[in-house]
C-alpha cells in the first residue's frame, strides 16, 4: 500500500524507522528486531540507505522482507549523490519487481574525498522529478524543522523543500527535532509557502550519550538543557532503556498529538524496549484505538 493513500485514509498514522545492520553482522539479526516492532501496529516502516549507497542491497532485502514477509508497507531509502541516471533506475526496478511502492527520496550526504560527488542528481528534488517521470511510487521527502545543516538560512532551506514537492513528492517526514517549538514553527512556515502535502513528525529518543553527541555532530539540532539531563541521568554505555529519555520522548508526542499532529514516524534506532515503552507510555497507543 502507499504511503499517501494510508495518510488520506486514517485519521492518525504511526510509523517507524530502522536501519540496516552493518556488514560485520549477519542481515538476519534485523529480523526479529523487525518482528518485535510489527507488535506495535506501525502503519509503515521505512529502511535508511547507508552513506554514498553503501548498504543499497541491505535495505533493498529488508524492504523486501517488510513488504512481503511481515506484510507491512515498506518505504525504502534511496540517496542519489554520486548516481547516475542508469545506477538509479535499476534500483528503481529492482525495488519494483519486489512489490515495493515507496521510497524515501534524499540527495544524501557529500563524500569528504570525493571531488566531484555530484554526477546526474544535483538536489533531491531532481532524483523526485526522475522517479515520478518513470515509475508510479509514492516518493517522500525529508524535512529539517531546525533547516538542513548546509543550508545558508531557513528560508532558502524551506525554498528547496518545496521544489521538492513541486516536483512531486507525495509527502514529508522531518528530521528529528528535541524541541517542538521548532515543528511548530516548520509547519507554519511551510503552510504559508503553499505546501500543502502531509507532513509527518520524526521523532527520535536516545539510549546513550553517544547519541546525543551524533545529533549535535550530525543533524545540529538543539538539544535541550532537559533531554540532555535526562540522557545523562538515565542512559548508561549500552542501555536498552532509559527511563528519563522514555518520560521526556512521551511528553513530546503527547504534546504534538494535543497541537493537532497527525502523523509521527518514531526513528526507533533498532532499539526494541525503549520504543515500545514510548508507545504505551504515550498517547500514541490510545488515540489509534481511539481513531
Amino acid at each position: 500500500m502507499k504511503v499517501i493513500d494510508i495518510l488520506n485514509k486514517k485519521k492518525f498514522v504511526f510509523s517507524l524507522e530502522i536501519f540496516p545492520p552493518s556488514k560485520k553482522k549477519s542481515l538476519d539479526s534485523i529480523f526479529p528486531i523487525i518482528e518485535q516492532l510489527k507488535l506495535l501496529n506501525p502503519d509503515f516502516i521505512s529502511v535508511t540507505y547507508g552513506a554514498g549507497g553503501s548498504t543499497r542491497d541491505r535495505t533493498v532485502e529488508i524492504a523486501d522482507k517488510i513488504e512481503n514477509f511481515f506484510k507491512i508497507p515498506a518505504v525504502a531509502h534511496l540517496t542519489c549523490v554520486g548516481a547516475t541516471k542508469d545506477s538509479i533506475s535499476k534500483i528503481l526496478d529492482e525495488l519494483k519487481s519486489k512489490g515495493i511502492k515507496n521510497i524515501m527520496a534524499l540527495r544524501g550526504d557529500l563524500p569528504e574525498n570525493d571531488l566531484q560527488p555530484l554526477k546526474d542528481f544535483r538536489y533531491a528534488s531532481d532524483l523526485v522529478y526522475f522517479i515520478k517521470n518513470g515509475w508510479d511510487f509514492c516518493v517522500g521527502v525529508a524535512g529539517y524543522p531546525e533547516k538542513h545543516p548546509q543550508s545558508i538560512s531557513f528560508d532558502t532551506d524551506i525554498k528547496y523543500l518545496k521544489e521538492k514537492v513541486d516536483a512531486g513528492a507525495d509527502f514529508i517526514t522531518t528530521q528529528l527535532f528535541l524541541d517542538n517549538r521548532h515543528f511548530y514553527k516548520f509547519r507554519d512556515n511551510i503552510t504559508k509557502i503553499g505546501i500543502k502535502v502531509p507532513l509527518i513528525a520524526g521523532v527520535m529518543t536516545a539510549t546513550a550519550i553517544s547519541n546525543l553527541e551524533k545529533m549535535a555532530t550530525l543533524c545540529k539540532v538543539e538539544i535541550p538543557e532537559k533531554f540532555k539531563l535526562s540522557v545523562i541521568s538515565s542512559c548508561s554505555k549500552n542501555s536498552e532503556v532509559c527511563e528519563e529519555t522514555i518520560k521526556y520522548t512521551s511528553e513530546q508526542i503527547n504534546d504534538l498529538i494535543k497541537n493537532g499532529v497527525k502523523a509521527i514516524h518514531l526513528y526507533a534506532m533498532n532499539k526494541v524496549e525503549q520504543n515500545k515503552r514510548i508507545y504505551y507510555e504515550s498517547k500514541l497507543s490510545e488515540i489509534r484505538k481511539v481513531l
